[in-house]
């Protein structure tokens, strides 16, 4: 599988000459030309994670990509499945699970929205913007690293109850490069002492 890191929470994985999609936004970076994608998941209805008029652009060229969000959003994408926590399904070459509900809180007390984690082939796994742990354990974490809901130390539970054997970073967006270098030496100690690898990709291809 080849994963892909766009801008802030936007990943591409590739199998098989096919392509699932997640949370494609623009926002340091133009996102090039899509093509071949079989799914396209946008985890929760908030600006840094969904935007409408780059959805629409992937989809033109993308006509039979099938697209799932909580049910908080589905009304926003036409023809959108709302992507249902338990649910198990093979789309085209990738087998995805879905799990979690809610949102992390930003305010104590306050659920902001519906929220979607997905684990592809039981070996990558995306919470979205939560520490949800995902009912498979996977090989590869996606870790959040920066977020108004965020603590660094959340991110280290979240990485030793896990226990993969790769983490990338994702919700960098809020970051500049000294933010997420300060970010990335945090959780590069967390992952050594556990074990993984960390891939401090903030835009390019994760190798």
């Amino acid at each position: 599988m080849k994963i892909t890191k766009f801008d802030h929470s936007g990943f591409l994985l590739e199998k098989d000459g096919r392509g699932l999609l997640f949370d494609p936004v623009e926002y340091d970076h133009a996102l090039p030309i899509f093509s071949n994608l079989d799914a396209i998941i946008i985890t929760h209805l908030h600006g840094d994670h969904f935007q409408s008029e780059v959805l629409k652009r992937i989809r033109a060229g993308n006509p039979n990509a099938k697209i799932f969000t909580p049910a908080d959003n589905v009304t926003s994408i036409n023809g959108a499945t709302v992507a249902k926590s338990g649910g198990r399904m093979k789309v085209g070459v990738f087998d995805i699970v879905f799990y979690g509900g809610d949102h992390a809180e930003i305010i104590a007390g306050q659920v902001p929205c519906q929220n979607v984690g997905t684990v592809v082939d039981g070996v990558f796994a995306n919470s979205g913007d939560t520490s949800d742990i995902p009912p498979i354990m996977p090989e590869i974490l996606l870790a959040p690293i920066s977020a108004p809901w965020l603590k660094i130390s959340e991110t280290k539970a979240f990485i030793e109850t896990v226990r993969p054997k790769v983490v990338i970073p994702t919700h960098d967006g809020l970051n500049s490069e000294l933010g997420n270098t300060v970010c990335d030496n945090w959780v590069k100690k967390f992952c050594e002492e556990t074990g993984a690898e960390y891939k401090a990709v903030h835009f390019g291809e994760v190798k």
